[in-house]
Order: structure tokens, then sequence, then C-alpha cells
């Protein structure tokens, strides 16, 4: 029992006496390293020695982070709006098109810099970063409005939402602070710790400066090419027609998105089918493989003759590797309605139908053929982690069912789908974070008569941006700007479901 007993870091520097045995799982009793002896749930002292017990704090920062990530939004709201800009092209004011353009990169940078301090523990000195943030803000805001306020101006959302993140962002700052100042406290006081981590942060980067070193070229490529490219969804709050200098325009882009305004009733209309459209054909999709995968492995699972199931499971992993480009071209040769079609001469030779079908033009047929596809594509190589999982089930159970008289699918339901449920609830969650990046397996397959069932937010932002001859590159960000958010919060919630489910999340 000893030998599975090891620390929980209550601070950084710090180690606890009380410790989880690494067999419990996450709410189960710990024990006392002192005497080894169990500590019921809540209990604030060991019952055998009288050690006081102190838990694992939990973080805090990250609302100090939210704090500055509402700020940020903030931001880019107007300061104030006319009334106009919401039913027709009429400029709004805000940081973004103040007259000295370097405040709004100050504002911004400023809050940034709040978030890396909080990222590295200096939460403490994210509090003036926030509240300077908030400062130039309140100053610009109070110019802005004896610039251009006049009759018909109406105030905007941005000096709300900065106000909301300033007060989250430097409340939890000295929740952060306070935090660790008790644990500090209570680490030098009651409990006999080991001090274990006496180095500042830049002592320490100083020490391991030549892994910082290999890693500075990643960094600058992700800064470069993941980070700098944020900078653009600022365009979401202007009207950036192709040809022309963007203008600041607040937020009429997101009402013309979610059809507020009498003038973009069409755009709603396409924005809400590319929407569901993209939740229906992702969802379908994610269900139907996980189940064709599970179902593949248990076949596979039961074959005897190793060379025969090596070789089945090669034949079905081999499509996975295939571009989207090749097998749409395969399956559009395949389903063609003229004579090289070899799907409908089939069925016109067996009798079933008399004149070739559409399949890829037809809106009703289109969706089944698009999961036909990707289950065709993608089965195979979902077969991994269940084949994976099935060959660590003990032979002692399936023996011992079939002394028990249990027949081949008694033995399937009762031990194999068992064991495979945990694996079946995490590849799931794990595939639902994605399920709003759906683009290049739709793009390759459709075409202009089955926009209705088949587009989606990204192929409907291609589309906008790079089909039309006067594209709003505005709206197509607003569009791109909705969608990252929304994928964000599913990320976030697949995150929270896959702690509950497997003990440590996706991110």
């Amino acid at each position: 029992m000893a030998g599975n007993i090891g620390r929980v870091p209550i601070l950084s520097g710090y180690t606890s006496l009380y410790t989880k045995s690494s067999r419990t799982g996450e709410g189960m009793p710990m024990l006392c390293q002192n005497c080894n002896a169990e500590i019921p749930k809540r209990a604030p002292r060991c019952p055998k020695c009288g050690k006081a017990v102190v838990k694992p704090q939990k973080n805090i920062y990250p609302i100090a982070i939210a704090g500055a990530v509402i700020s940020f939004v903030g931001g880019l709201f107007p300061a104030i709006q006319n009334s106009d800009s919401l039913k027709k092209f009429t400029p709004a004011y805000g940081l973004m098109n103040y007259e000295q353009p370097f405040v709004w990169y100050l504002f911004m940078l400023l809050l940034v810099a709040s978030v890396i301090l909080c990222a590295i523990k200096l939460e403490k000195w994210s509090i003036p970063t926030t509240v300077l943030a908030a400062v130039v803000y309140g100053v610009t805001y109070n110019s802005i409005c004896s610039r251009h306020g006049a009759p018909g101006m109406e105030n905007g959302l941005a000096g709300i939402i900065v106000i909301v993140g300033t007060i989250v962002g430097v409340a939890g700052c000295f929740l952060d602070v306070n935090k660790n100042a008790q644990a500090k406290k209570r680490q030098r006081g009651d409990l006999d710790f080991q001090y274990t981590g006496n180095k500042t942060v830049w002592q320490r980067i100083y020490i391991y400066r030549g892994f910082y070193l290999m890693f500075l070229p990643v960094l600058i490529f992700l800064f470069i090419f993941n980070y700098l490219p944020m900078a653009g969804l600022r365009y979401a709050f202007t009207d950036y027609v192709s040809g022309q200098a963007p203008t600041y325009v607040g937020i009429k882009q997101f009402v013309d998105m979610f059809g507020l305004s009498d003038l973009s009733m069409l755009a709603k209309e396409q924005f809400s089918r590319a929407f569901v459209n993209t939740l229906r054909l992702s969802i379908v999709k994610l269900v139907l493989n996980t189940f064709m995968a599970v179902l593949v492995s248990l076949l596979l699972n039961e074959i005897r003759n190793i060379y025969f199931k090596k070789t089945v499971q090669t034949i079905i992993y081999l499509p996975h590797f295939m571009s989207w480009v090749v097998v749409a071209s395969i399956f559009k040769m395949l389903t063609s309605a003229s004579d090289a079609g070899m799907i409908n001469q089939l069925l016109i030779s067996m009798g079933a139908i008399e004149k070739p079908i559409e399949f890829l033009t037809t809106p009703s047929l289109w969706r089944g053929v698009y999961y036909l596809v990707n289950i065709w594509k993608d089965t195979g190589w979902g077969t991994i982690l269940f084949l994976a999982t099935l060959s660590g089930i003990s032979p002692d159970l399936y023996e011992a069912a079939q002394i028990d008289g249990a027949n081949r699918l008694a033995r399937m339901r009762y031990i194999t789908l068992p064991a495979l449920a945990n694996t079946i609830i995490t590849v799931f969650i794990l595939n639902l974070a994605k399920v709003m990046n759906l683009f290049e397996s739709v793009f390759v397959m459709y075409n202009p008569s089955v926009y209705d069932t088949a587009d989606v937010l990204q192929t409907y932002i291609y589309r906008q941006s790079f089909s039309s001859g006067a594209a709003n590159y505005g709206y197509t960000t607003a569009v791109g700007l909705f969608r990252s958010v929304v994928a964000c919060v599913l990320v976030l919630i697949c995150n929270k479901a896959s702690k509950k489910v497997r003990g440590r999340g996706i991110v």
C-alpha cells in the first residue's frame, strides 16, 4: 500500500503530508502520509495521529484571465453606436477608430500582459496592468463621447463589458494572491512541510536556458502563424468590402448575421441554414462513425486466424490515408448518372431502377452518400483504440464465462461491451469538440444544387469570401469569430466531461 502513496502539491514549491492512494479515484478517502491511516472525507484531522488535513488548493487565477478576456472583448465593441448603423452602413465609434490608433493596441497589449503574468503565477503584477487598461479605456471613452456624442447616438456595450472584465480580473487576482498567502501561512505554521521550490521563475528559466533556447524557434513559429493572425478578428467589427479600406461599424455585422435588422433577413437565413447543417452533419457523422468503429472492432476481435485478421485490418485502414479529393473523385465516378457510373448501371441491370439517379445533386440523397463515404474512409482508423482496449481484457473472464455456460453473444454483452464503455465515451467526447471543424469533406462533395442540405459554416464563409464579386470580409470574419467561440465552448464542455470520465482533460 505504501508504494502507491504519492504527494499532492498544494502550492508551487510545497508538498502535503496527506495524499490520495494512486488506486483511489477522485472523491475517495485520502491517506495520511505520517501514519498511513485513511482520512474520512471532509475530516479536519487524521483520526489516528491528529495531524491537520490540508487539501490541495484549486486554481483561481483563471478567473483573472477570464476578466482580461472579457475586457479584451469589450475593446472590440463600440463605445457609442449610431442607431442607424444597425440598419444601414454608418460608422460607430470605439477604440478601433479612435484618432490615435496606438491607443487600441496599448489597451490590448496591457490585457495580454495581464494574461501572461497570471499564467506565470505573478498575479499581483497583473493587477496594475488590468487597472491601467481600464484607465486607458476610460480616458479614451470620455474623449470619444465628447467628440462624437450627438442626438441619435447610443451608448455601446463596450463600457459595461470593460467594467465587468476589470472587476472580474482584479477580483480574481486578489483571490489568488490571498489564497497563496494563506497556503504559505499554513505550510509554515501547522505542518512540517519540506520547501523544495526556493527559486524564482526567472532563476528556473536561467537554469534550464538550454531547453528554452531549443523551444524558442517553435515559440516564434506559433506566434507568427497561430497567434499573430488572431489580430484579424478586429475585422469582424468593420465593414470591409473587397477593394475598399475597412471602416469600423461596431456590432453591425453581428446584427446582420442574426437577422436583427430588416435588411439582413437573407443573411440570417443563409447563416442559420449553415449553422444547423454543421451541427446535423457533424453529430450524425460522429454517432455513425463511432458505432461502426465499435461494431467492426467487435467483429475483428472474434477472428481467431491472426493472418486473416491483420489482412482485414490493413485493408480497412488504407482509406484513412487517402486524400479527400481522391475519395470524392472516386465516389463521384461510382455514383455518376452517366454510363461510367457503376452503381447506377448495376441497379439498372438488376431492374431496381429504370433511369439513373443523381445521388450527389439530389438534396434528399446527398447526406446519405456523405455519411456512407465518411464511414468507408474513417471506420478503420477509428477501430485502433477499441481494439487496443479489447486486447487488454483478461482471457480469464472469457474462460470463466464459458465454463458457466455463456455463449459468444452473452460473453460479448456482459464482458466485452462493459469493458469498452469508458473508451467509447472518451472517444465520443474527444470527437465532440471537433464538430465545428467541418470543411474539406463537404467542400469536395457538394455543389450549388444541394446547398440547402450540405452548406456548413466553413463552406459558407469560403463562398462569401472568395466566390462573390464584392465580398464583405467584415461579415465573413464575424461568422468565423462566432464559429470559433462556439467551438471554444464545446472544447471547454468536453474538457470538463473528460475530467469526469477519465480523470484528465483534453487540454
